[in-house]
């Protein structure tokens, strides 16, 4: 009789370990929103549901995961 397939597990905590390291080592990204918009800063903090970004020349936006189509680090800016 064939063992019976497990499937993967719905959250597998990578998301979690990696804006931890964008935020610790303060790595400028950008973030692509599902609207088409991007955006550049640095993590600040995190949750299930929020990402804040602090920008260079603005305000720190808040950012709902929902929203966010993905993103990518970029070079550390002069």
């Amino acid at each position: 009789m064939a063992k019976a397939k497990t499937k993967a597990p719905i959250q597998t905590l990578a998301e979690d370990g990696y804006l931890r390291q964008l935020a610790a080592s303060k790595t400028p990204v950008a973030v692509k929103l599902n609207d088409g918009k991007i955006v550049h800063g640095k993590v600040e903090i995190f949750d299930a549901d929020i990402l804040r970004l602090s920008q260079y020349d603005a305000a720190s936006l808040m950012l709902y995961k929902e929203d966010i189509q993905y993103l990518w680090e970029e070079p550390s800016q002069p």
